[in-house]
């Protein structure tokens, strides 16, 4: 013959649960201050284990037993204070101190995000005026700066590139690649799929002279003029010093530019 016994089940809760917002977790150990108990989960068991080891410290062994977190068997410890209150105060600023950790990591991450990629823009681009071709590449998510750093990405060459051989050796020195903008239609290309990408070479950098010329170009000038006034220069090479000379003097005062049209 079966008979059924009741058998009376003692559950134990939580106390800093009950004590925080009312809510019953079972608890999994005891914590014991002088003549004071409590239940905790475990939770509650390795956040005040946590605490009172950075309150207190590990005490020596002739003084106390060390500090762990409170097992099955629990941890005694002879203090006179109110544990309670420590405890509890223990709980409420482990989360608050994880979520500051939280903000800082989250808020570095956006600083990361706001970081743009920077292009340098050398020379007129064929279509655009300068503000416009600052204006467009801006728009496509790039900042535009006059010397490269290390958010640059790419240089764009347009027409007289060549003339400006600081963002030439800027963009040498940093394996920048290069997009042709005199390409016809490259530019535009780039625009309408908001995004810029280069494979050109660099064009090599010319010396230019107080003038605006380059050195190529005025050697140009000078013998166009020197065979025009009977003087004899070779096509290739270094110019008399005396040629070079009278193309100076008969262009002092005359600006550059109507010397090209003459």
């Amino acid at each position: 013959m079966r008979k059924t016994v009741l058998v009376p089940v003692h559950m134990s809760y939580c106390d800093a649960h009950i004590a925080k917002d009312g809510t019953e977790v079972e608890a999994t150990g005891t914590l014991t201050l002088g003549s004071h108990t409590w239940d905790l989960c475990l939770e509650h068991d390795v956040v005040f284990g946590r605490y009172l080891v950075d309150v207190l410290g590990v005490p020596a062994e002739a003084e106390a037993t060390e500090v762990a977190p409170v097992g099955a068997e629990g941890v005694e410890r002879d203090s006179g204070g109110q544990a309670p209150a420590i405890a509890l105060a223990a709980d409420d600023d482990e989360p608050q101190h994880d979520h500051g950790q939280a903000d800082d990591d989250s808020t570095e991450a956006e600083q990361v995000e706001l970081v743009r990629p920077s292009v340098m823009v050398s020379g007129d681009v064929p279509g655009y005026s300068i503000d416009e071709a600052r204006e467009a590449v801006r728009n496509c998510g790039y900042d535009v700066v006059g010397r490269a750093d290390d958010s640059t990405v790419l240089i764009i060459c347009g027409e007289g590139a060549e003339r400006n051989a600081t963002k030439l050796a800027d963009a040498r020195e940093r394996g920048l690649p290069c997009m042709d903008a005199t390409v016809p239609g490259r530019f535009k290309s780039a625009v309408q799929a908001g995004e810029f990408t280069g494979g050109d070479s660099l064009p090599e950098p010319v010396r230019v002279g107080r003038s605006g010329l380059s050195e190529r170009e005025r050697n140009r000038l000078v013998r166009s003029w020197a065979r025009e006034n009977g003087y004899k220069v070779p096509d290739k090479g270094r110019i008399p010093m005396h040629v070079r000379h009278g193309y100076e003097l008969r262009h002092k005062s005359t600006p550059e530019g109507e010397a090209v049209a003459a």
